[in-house]
């Protein structure tokens, strides 16, 4: 059982273009909470042994000896522990770095597990991908999407030689009400940003900076998502990037002017869940 954990970066873009248009209460209430993404990868078992080897160039295995392996673990030998342990890794901070939980399906409170189904080719190519279970909201079409991003594994084998395998892949979307207790622990800093109050030069000169976000125990976290929101009267600006500071964000603090507050938040896992951290700064001369 893998947990996993949030885009697509077009799809970021999208939904931070519907978030203008959202109430400033509303885009609150969202940060409020977070969302956990849990996957199991399942390997269909027709029999309890392999099947016999064929030299069909299109025959589709549901079990082989030897599993397809997700990239970045080429430092480890075929067949251990090691290389199997570093491939489920993998697979879970590539989902949890794509996956998109749509809008639709987070407003309207819709939760489930998605199942998806797709080819590892004998050259590592995704494809034939099929929704078996939706759960609606948008969520079956965010699940072939991530799965349709994915780059090449290294192929499944049986006997000795590269075969085709199909996968199933159930995916969670669990939205769950994180209270504040969950961030407390944690601490975000980027620039010289100190205290409650900033200037829109201060806010400026932290834009060649990293933002960091502590854990608990003082070591830092990825940082999968940041969100700069400006408020001033009646007026709200928002944009989010994929773990650094975009030109998307750097218009928002543009925007800044004296007055008004501004609000960083940071999307960050631990456990394989998200915590949502944020500081809100008064804007003054």
């Amino acid at each position: 059982m893998l947990l996993l954990k949030h885009t697509r970066g077009e799809h970021i873009a999208n939904t931070c273009q519907q978030r203008h248009a959202m109430q400033a209460i509303k885009t609150k209430d969202v940060r409020k909470s977070y969302f956990t993404v849990l996957a199991l990868l399942l390997f269909s078992m027709l029999s309890a042994q392999a099947p016999p080897f064929t030299s069909m160039p299109d025959t589709v295995f549901t079990r082989v000896d030897q599993m397809p392996y997700f990239i970045g673990c080429e430092a480890f030998d075929d067949a251990t522990i090691e290389k199997r342990e570093c491939s489920d890794l993998e697979l879970v901070r590539f989902i949890s770095r794509y996956l998109v939980y749509p809008e639709k399906a987070r407003y309207g409170g819709i939760e489930g597990t998605v199942f998806v189904s797709f080819i590892i080719g004998n050259n590592g190519l995704v494809s034939n991908l099929e929704l078996l279970k939706d759960i609606g909201g948008g969520c079956g079409q965010a699940a072939l999407d991530v799965i349709e991003e994915m780059p090449l594994w290294q192929p499944g084998s049986h006997q000795g030689k590269p075969v085709r395998v199909r996968m199933n892949l159930p995916i969670q979307f669990s939205l769950k009400a994180k209270w504040k207790d969950d961030a407390e622990p944690y601490q975000l800093s980027w620039g010289n940003l100190r205290g409650k109050k900033t200037t829109k030069k201060a806010l400026l000169s932290s834009l060649t900076h990293q933002l960091y976000v502590r854990g608990p125990e003082g070591s830092n976290r990825y940082v999968d998502e940041i969100e700069f929101i400006y408020e001033k009267d009646d007026k709200l600006f928002s944009a989010a990037s994929r773990g650094n500071i975009s030109s998307e964000l750097e218009k928002i603090v543009d925007k800044v002017k004296h007055d008004g507050t501004f609000t960083i938040f940071a999307s960050v896992q631990d456990n394989g869940h998200f915590v949502s951290v944020s500081r809100s700064f008064q804007v003054v001369k």
